[in-house]
């Protein structure tokens, strides 16, 4: 009994741990180096040469946190990121990092954003 309870709290442990945070986008600012899921609306999208920009939390520039898609990332999507989201209410799965005092996630891969 007590290798089975020793088990179950291994994998209790191990499940939490690889869990992601819920944030706010306004509160992207404390977890900066951590992975955490973010859900909120998008604001605005601007889509560049080498790079699309999502506007969480609100438009350019006072957005709270911009998802970052890098041009070498954009095929891996349908369509272009910047246009596929926007007006919609998206959660963002990444590691927080900031970037000239403000804050980003930088996406990879289409299955760190989902559309709510």
């Amino acid at each position: 009994m007590k290798k089975l309870s020793l088990i179950l709290f291994v994998c209790i442990t191990a499940y939490k741990a690889k869990s992601q945070t819920l944030i706010l986008a306004k509160d992207a600012a404390q977890y900066v180096g951590k992975s955490v899921s973010v859900c909120d609306s998008v604001y605005g999208t601007k889509a560049l040469e080498k790079l699309s920009l999502i506007n969480l939390g609100g438009a350019y520039p006072k957005e709270l946190l911009t998802i970052v898609v890098n041009k070498e990332d954009q095929a891996k999507f349908t369509s272009e990121p910047a246009s596929m989201f926007m007006g919609n209410n998206i959660c963002v799965t990444g590691v927080v990092t900031e970037f000239k005092g403000k804050y980003q996630i930088v996406v990879t891969e289409p299955k760190q954003i989902v559309v709510k």
